[in-house]
C-alpha cells in the first residue's frame, strides 16, 4: 500500500491561551447548582449517539413520560434535532420554560431559542435571547458567539480571545492586515489548533522581532514546541523569561534541530544555573551521551547518583559501541552493572531479552528462559515485559512443560491485557479469537452500547454538553475553561483528551489519553490514574468505534472482519478523514493515489475521491481483501503487506519460512512494518477485549457493557 505509515505526532497539546475577563471574574451561570451532573442519562443513553431521524420518537416519548431531569433532556435533544431538521416552530414549542426547569443548560437554551426565531425571521426575539446570554451567562462559550451574533466583535475578542469562532475571525481580519502584530500575537496565544500556524510565527517573529515583549516569546516558543518546529522554539525560548523548563528547551531544541554543539553548552549552561531541578538531571543525561569521553564520564557519575534508570539507559546505549570495538571485558563490565546495579531498570529489561533471544538462537531454552524470567521477576511493567513473557511460554512448551506453558500464557493475558502478546498467549490458550490464519474472514459479535465518563475537570454546564452528546458545544466551551495549557494537571488532560476524541479530532485526543500517565504526580494522581483506568469509558475513548456503521457495512461487501479493519484504521489514520502521510497516502485508510487509481481500474469505476471517508473505506477494504487473497487467507501477510508492499514480504517469506508465523513476527527486518504488525494486531485483541462479550467477560469483566 505504501512503505510509510502516517506519524503520530509527539508533542501534541490543546489550543494555547487563557479566557478572557469575563471567565476570569469568577461569576457563576445563573440557577446552575455546584455539584456536577450525573453521567448516568438512564433511558437517554442509547438514544445519545443516534441521528435525529432515528431517535425522534423515543426522545418525544421521554419528554412527556421521563423523569424529572431525563424530561428535561429529551426535550432539549429533541430542539436541537428540530432545528436541524428545519422545524423552528416545534423547537420553540419544546424550549418554552425549559429555562427556568433545566438551569444546567439555561443559556444553551437561550441560545437555540434566538437560533429558531431567526429562522423564523424574528431577529428582535433573537437578539433579547442574545443579550440575556451575556448579561446572565458569562461564564458560558455562548456569550461569545452571542457578541458576535450582536456585531460586538471586538468585545468577543477581548473578552473571550480562544473562542474558535473569534480566532477564526481574527484570521479573517489578518487576510486584510496579514503583517498587523496584534493580529499574529493573537494566533500564537490561541491558534495552536491551526494546521498552519507555524506560517503566522514566523511572520510574527521576522516582522516584529525587536517588539515582542518575553513573556510573548514564551508563548511563540511553546507554539513552535507544539507544531515541533523544534529548532525555532529553542531559539524562541532563549528570549522568554529564564526558568528550567524554558533552558532546558532551549538545550533540546537545538540538540533535535541538529546543533549538538550549542545543545551542549546550553546543557551545561543549564546544570550550572538549575543544577537541583528535574531539567538538571535531564541536562546530565544528554550530557553524558553528547559530550566527549572525557567529559561524559564526570557527568555520568554524577547521573548515577542523581537517577539510576537514565544511568542504566547511557550504559545501554554505550554497549553497541563497545561490542562493535571488541571490548569484550568493557562489554562484560556494563552487562553485569545493569543486570546487578540496575536490575530493575527499562535497560537491564532489554538487556535480559537481547540475552534470551541469543540463546534462543543457539538452543539454549533453559538459559533463554532464565533471562525472561529475569524481566518478569525484576522488570515486570518494562515495554518488553509482555513479548518476555509470550515466548516465556513457547519456550516452555516446546520443552513439554505444558502446565507451565498454559499459566505462563494466562498471566501475560492477565497482567498486560492491553498488549498484542496478550491476544498470541490468548491464541494459545485455545481461546476463540481468531489466529493469522483466517482473522480477516471472523465476523466477532461487537456490543456497541456508549457509556460516558465523568469528566475530572470542567463546569456543570459542560460535563452536562459532554454526557448528552453535544461535544462540539462542550469542546468550545472548554476553550474557556482550560487555563493551564501548558501544564495541564492528569485531570485537565484527560478532560481535553476526552473531549478532542469526542468532536474527532482523534489524533491529538488519542495522543492526550495514551500519554495520561506523564501527568502523574504523586500519590492521589496515581489512585486517580488506576481509577481511570478501570472505567469502561476510559478503553471505548481510547478504542473509538469510528465511523461505525460505514466500517461494518463496507468490511461486509468484502466479507472481512469489521473489527480488524477498524482496528487497521485506527493505526494507519487514527480515524482523521483527510489525513496525508509523507509518502502521500489518503485517509482513513492512507490509500496512494496510485494505489486508488490501480483500484478504480480494477473495478471499472470512476477514481476514488480519498479524502471521502465512504470512498476511502471502499479503496481500502478492498486492497486489503486482495492482499489477504494474495496469502491465502493469512492475515499477518495481508496486514505486513499493506505496509510493506507485496514484494517485501513475498522475500521475508522466502527467507524466513511459514513454519511459525510468531516467530516471523519477531524476524520482520523493517522496524517500521514489525511494529504496525503488532500494533494493527494489538489494536484488533483490544477492540475483541472491550467490544465482544464473550472475550470481555473472559480478560476483563469490569469493562464489559451490561
Amino acid at each position: 500500500m505504501k512503505r510509510k505509515s502516517v506519524g503520530i505526532a509527539l508533542g501534541m497539546v490543546a489550543l494555547l491561551g487563557v479566557g478572557g475577563w469575563f471567565w476570569q471574574s469568577g461569576r457563576r451561570p445563573v440557577g446552575v447548582p455546584q455539584a456536577n451532573p450525573s453521567p448516568d442519562l438512564g433511558a437517554l443513553t442509547p438514544l445519545v449517539q443516534q441521528s435525529p431521524p432515528v431517535r425522534q420518537r423515543a426522545l418525544a416519548q421521554l419528554t412527556t413520560q421521563g423523569t424529572g431531569t431525563e424530561r428535561h433532556r429529551a426535550k432539549y435533544l429533541l430542539a436541537v434535532d428540530s432545528l436541524a431538521q428545519g422545524d423552528p416552530k416545534a423547537a420553540l414549542a419544546l424550549l418554552t420554560d425549559l429555562e427556568r426547569d433545566y438551569p444546567l443548560l439555561a443559556a444553551q437554551i437561550l441560545w437555540q431559542e434566538a437560533r429558531a426565531y431567526q429562522k423564523k425571521g424574528n431577529q428582535v426575539a433573537a437578539q433579547s435571547r442574545w443579550q440575556k446570554i451575556i448579561d446572565q451567562y458569562p461564564e458560558q462559550e455562548l456569550a461569545a458567539e452571542a457578541l458576535l451574533a450582536l456585531g460586538r466583535t471586538p468585545e468577543a475578542k477581548a473578552g473571550y480571545p480562544a473562542h474558535p469562532q473569534v480566532v477564526a475571525g481574527v484570521q479573517k481580519e489578518l487576510e486584510k492586515q496579514p503583517h498587523d502584530r496584534e493580529l499574529l500575537v493573537h494566533l500564537a496565544s490561541h491558534g495552536l489548533h491551526l494546521p498552519h500556524l507555524t506560517g503566522y510565527l514566523d511572520r510574527l517573529t521576522s516582522l516584529h522581532r525587536s517588539q515582542l515583549t518575553p513573556e510573548q516569546w514564551q508563548v511563540i516558543a511553546f507554539a513552535y514546541w507544539e507544531k515541533q518546529s523544534y529548532l525555532k522554539a529553542g531559539r524562541a525560548y532563549l528570549l522568554a523569561p529564564l526558568t528550567a523548563e524554558h533552558l532546558y528547551r532551549v538545550a533540546r531544541g537545538h540538540q533535535l534541530g541538529g546543533k549538538t554543539t550549542e545543545a551542549i553548552g546550553y546543557y551545561q549552561d543549564l546544570l550550572r544555573q538549575y543544577s537541583e531541578t528535574p531539567q538538571g538531571v535531564l541536562a546530565l543525561y544528554y550530557l553524558s551521551v553528547l559530550t566527549p569521553p572525557p567529559q561524559r564520564e564526570q557527568y555520568f557519575q554524577q547521573l548515577q547518583q542523581r537517577d539510576g534508570e537514565r544511568a542504566a539507559r547511557v550504559l545501554w546505549e554505550r554497549l553497541p559501541a563497545w561490542e562493535q570495538a571488541a571490548q569484550p571485558q568493557r562489554v562484560s563490565q556494563i552487562r553485569t552493572e545493569l543486570l546487578s546495579r540496575y536490575a530493575q531498570s527499562e535497560a537491564a529489561a532489554n538487556l535480559r531479552w537481547e540475552l534470551a533471544q541469543g540463546e534462543h538462537q543457539r538452543g539454549n531454552l533453559r538459559q533463554a528462559m532464565h533471562y525472561a524470567e529475569g524481566i518478569l521477576h525484576h522488570s515486570p511493567s518494562s515495554a518488553v515485559a509482555p513479548q518476555a513473557g509470550f515466548w516465556l511460554g513457547e519456550w516452555a512448551q516446546q520443552l513439554g512443560q505444558n502446565d507451565r506453558a498454559k499459566a505462563t500464557h494466562t498471566q501475560v493475558v492477565s497482567r498486560y491485557p492491553d498488549s498484542f502478546y496478550a491476544w498470541r498467549s490468548a491464541v494459545r490458550l485455545g481461546w476463540p479469537v481468531g489466529d493469522f490464519n483466517g482473522v480477516l474472514q471472523v465476523q466477532p459479535e461487537a456490543k456497541t452500547q456508549r457509556v460516558t465518563l465523568q469528566l475530572l475537570s470542567g463546569s456543570p454546564t459542560l460535563q452536562e454538553l459532554y454526557h448528552l452528546g453535544e461535544y462540539q458545544d462542550a469542546w468550545e466551551q472548554w476553550q474557556l475553561e482550560f487555563q493551564a495549557r501548558q501544564q495541564p494537571t492528569l485531570a485537565d488532560q484527560l478532560t481535553d483528551g476526552l473531549l478532542r476524541v469526542g468532536v474527532g479530532e482523534r489524533l491529538d485526543g488519542l495522543f492526550m489519553l495514551t500519554t495520561l500517565e506523564r501527568r502523574v504526580q504523586g500519590e492521589s494522581d496515581q489512585q486517580q490514574y488506576a481509577q481511570v483506568q478501570r472505567e469502561p469509558a476510559y478503553w471505548q475513548a481510547l478504542y473509538p468505534l469510528a465511523y461505525w456503521p460505514q466500517v461494518p457495512t463496507v468490511a461486509a461487501e468484502y466479507r472481512l472482519n469489521s473489527l480488524l479493519v477498524t482496528a487497521l484504521i485506527r493505526q494507519e489514520s487514527r480515524f482523521q478523514p483527510e489525513i496525508v502521510s509523507s509518502a502521500g497516502a489518503v485517509g482513513l485508510m492512507q490509500v496512494l493515489p496510485e494505489t486508488g487509481d490501480w483500484i478504480a481500474q480494477k473495478l471499472q469505476r470512476p477514481p476514488f475521491q480519498l479524502r471521502q471517508p465512504q470512498e476511502n473505506l471502499q479503496a481500502g477494504t478492498w486492497f486489503l481483501q486482495y492482499t489477504n487473497g494474495l496469502y491465502d487467507q493469512n492475515a499477518l501477510l495481508a496486514v505486513a503487506s499493506y505496509n510493506a508492499g507485496p514484494g517485501n514480504v513475498d522475500d521475508w517469506v522466502k527467507r524466513f519460512g511459514s513454519g511459525d508465523w510468531d516467530a516471523f513476527v519477531e524476524q520482520i527486518p523493517f522496524p517500521e512494518t514489525q511494529n504496525y504488525v503488532r500494533q494493527v494486531f494489538g489494536n484488533y485483541w483490544n477492540y475483541l477485549r472491550l467490544y465482544n462479550p464473550a472475550v470481555c467477560g473472559r480478560v476483563n469483566p469490569h469493562l464489559c457493557l451490561s
